[in-house]
């Protein structure tokens, strides 16, 4: 009886190389950390021919063993990724469609296809991440399928079977001084070879049009210019040049774990030195800072930015004519960049835009960040306008609050960890900032500077690290803060809280400076915790008395003269006078809760000043006039004055009043 093979056959390796490879031996393709030059080469074994001869058939025979082939290839080249075959995309839509144009390609209603080799055609699309064509289906967004690569011979196309590295021999083909670390922030961006190649053809036939540009400074007019402006234009069109050329200073390299990804750019557009708008890809430039309002083309651009990542736009200072009183005088002003629904739609085209940070612009009634879901990091401060007049304060009240609770729908955005949205004048909370997915991912929460009246709830912000509600008119602390939400900081000064919660566990990176607490047990728990975190987490508003009054309440009539005369010797006409720097103390907790040992303190300590030495007196000037919390300062005053006499550290520095004896 034939003997039955094992169940599932056995299992043969052909491995050409030793398996104990040396330690110095690296096998690993260029540009791929991690990823071995090794085929494993499973799906071509079961393709090959097989040759059969009728001996082969015999009944019984053992049929041959399945093999697993591994092979080392070429340095440089890896395999392909595993994709869909061709076969899924092909179409045969050939009869309606029009003759191949240029570039060997057929469209009609927005959509391209290209003819194969083997005589199929399939729907093509351009790749964002890589500008190569890839097969793709109708029902796509953006295309899934192969590389799609054309015949240079014949005009059709194939599907790339491998993909090889970008190199710099490759990059310095067309940019020859270009460095070794500018190289591989070229690599990181453009790893694939075919890419690379693509976009460093775009490189070479855009420096024609960049040398060919018309540069000429902006006029404005009641705009003063300067040769300072002028020498600043030259130096951005200079600039821009060299980052078109994946070259720039050190200054403007950007740096990703420790690797050169792509440059910074900023540009004044009041000087911007460009009269037409350029149809260049600048593709090195991953930051960027627009300052002032210039003359440009939002479509065309925003184009010229595809690998976009931050994107900063803010107020420029410039000099500008005026009259005051008769005379020609020159007046500072601030250029604005106007966002409107235009340009807020081109912030939608760009595919990696992480961070947005909107401060000092003009906003449109129609402009909204709506539908930007990438976000990371989202910074819209200093928008609020004012009314022109009173006449229509109520209209424009409305209206400012309509259009910003637009501009702050955050709904769906579910990367956010930043948002910024301090002194834009809001009077809700943005929409969807509750929403779980939106909520539970965020880090840093800013809404300081807004008529408010109500707190978000802090109950899903369960990563949140920082939180400013500052100068936004609440009444009560928000729901939900524990002892390790927020993480870091707690920002409520200067709002209209009168106690803390028993709840709330004060600490470090908590303020709460400009709220009026009159509630002793919360004024206690705040001496308390200056003296646990060394931090005033609260002050109150400073007291307007100037005079010795302010530190006499209930001392005895026989010594408010002596004191008096005291207080005399160092209060000078000067704001940084002895007695007007110990004034701060009426800010504490202390003033208010234990103001009889404070008051005994303040004399203790201008006693112990007015007779120091003149070294001791010195430092004593340094620790007033440096020491910027008023309880740390009186601390240290009195450490310093037993360090300087140590016969006075075994003292009581403030004796209680005895207690009256009754007979």
């Amino acid at each position: 009886m034939p003997v039955k093979p094992p169940r599932g056959g056995g299992t043969h390796v052909d491995v050409p190389g030793s398996l104990h490879r040396a330690a110095d031996a690296d096998i690993s393709l260029h540009g791929h950390p991690g990823r071995t030059g090794v085929d494993v080469n499973f799906a071509q074994h079961h393709l090959l021919p097989r040759v059969e001869s009728s001996s082969d058939a015999t009944l019984g025979a053992i049929p041959p063993a399945a093999a697993v082939v591994v092979r080392a290839l070429a340095e440089g080249i890896r395999p392909p990724a595993t994709q869909p075959s061709l076969d899924n995309y092909v179409t045969n839509a050939r009869a309606i469609l029009p003759q191949v144009n240029s570039e060997g390609l057929r469209v009609i209603s927005r959509r391209t296809y290209a003819d194969l080799v083997n005589g199929d055609l399939v729907p093509v699309a351009v790749d964002p991440a890589t500008g190569l064509y890839r097969a793709r289906r109708p029902s796509e967004l953006l295309p899934s399928g192969p590389v799609m690569l054309r015949d240079v011979d014949s005009g059709l196309w194939y599907a790339r079977e491998v993909a090889e590295p970008t190199t710099r021999e490759q990059i310095r083909k067309y940019l020859p001084d270009t460095t070794d670390e500018d190289a591989d922030a070229f690599i990181a961006r453009f790893d694939d070879k075919d890419g690379a190649e693509l976009e460093l053809k775009h490189i070479q036939l855009g420096l024609a049009q960049l040398d060919s540009t018309r540069f000429d400074l902006p006029i404005s007019r009641g705009r003063i210019s300067s040769d300072k402006e002028l020498h600043e234009a030259r130096n951005i069109w200079a600039t821009f040049r060299q980052l078109y050329r994946w070259q720039g200073q050190p200054e403007q390299r950007v740096y990703r774990d420790g690797r050169h990804v792509g440059f910074k750019l900023e540009i004044d557009l009041t000087i911007w030195p460009v009269q037409k708008p350029l149809s260049l890809k600048f593709s090195s430039v991953i930051s960027l800072t627009l300052r002032g309002r210039g003359r440009l083309d939002p479509d065309v651009f925003c184009a010229q930015f595809p690998n976009l990542e931050s994107l900063t736009i803010t107020s420029q200072a410039i000099e500008v004519e005026g009259r005051f009183q008769g005379w020609n005088v020159i007046e500072r002003a601030y250029s604005k960049f106007r966002l409107d629904s235009r340009f807020a739609e081109q912030l939608k085209r760009f595919p990696r835009l992480q961070r947005l940070h909107l401060q000092d612009c003009e906003l449109t009634s129609d402009f909204s960040v709506r539908g930007l879901a990438r976000l990371n990091e989202l910074w819209l401060c200093n928008t609020f306008e004012a009314p022109v007049n009173s006449l229509d304060m109520q209209m424009r009240r409305q209206e400012q609050v309509t259009f910003l609770q637009v501009a702050a729908d955050i709904r769906g955005m579910t990367e956010l960890r930043v948002l910024d949205l301090s002194r834009t004048g809001i009077h809700l909370l943005p929409s969807g900032l509750e929403a779980i997915d939106v909520a539970s991912k965020l880090e840093v929460l800013r809404l300081g500077g807004n008529p408010l009246s109500i707190s978000p709830s802090l109950e899903h912000m369960t990563a949140l690290q920082e939180l400013d509600l500052s100068n936004t008119r609440l009444q009560r602390f928000p729901e939900g803060i524990t002892d390790r939400i927020p993480a870091s900081e707690l920002n409520l000064a200067d709002n209209h809280i009168r106690s803390i919660p028993e709840s709330v566990e004060l600490r470090a990176g908590f303020n709460l400076i400009g709220n009026p607490i009159m509630d002793p047990a919360s004024l206690r728990r705040l001496i308390r915790a200056r003296v646990e975190t060394g931090t005033d987490i609260w002050l109150g508003q400073e007291s307007s008395d100037v005079t010795a009054d302010l530190w006499l309440r209930n001392v005895p009539q026989e010594q408010i003269a002596e004191k008096q005369a005291l207080w005399d010797r160092h209060n000078a006409a000067m704001p940084l006078a002895v007695t007007g720097i110990l004034r701060r103390l009426s800010r504490t907790p202390e003033f208010h809760v234990e103001r009889p040992l404070l008051q005994r303190r303040v004399w203790w300590f201008l006693e112990m000043y007015d007779s120091a030495e003149v070294n001791e007196r010195a430092r004593l000037d340094v620790i007033l006039y440096t020491e910027t919390s008023p309880g740390r300062m009186l601390d240290g005053l009195e450490n310093e004055i037993r360090s300087y006499d140590g016969g006075r550290q075994s003292q009581p520095l403030h004796p209680l009043p005895k207690r009256p004896r009754f007979e």
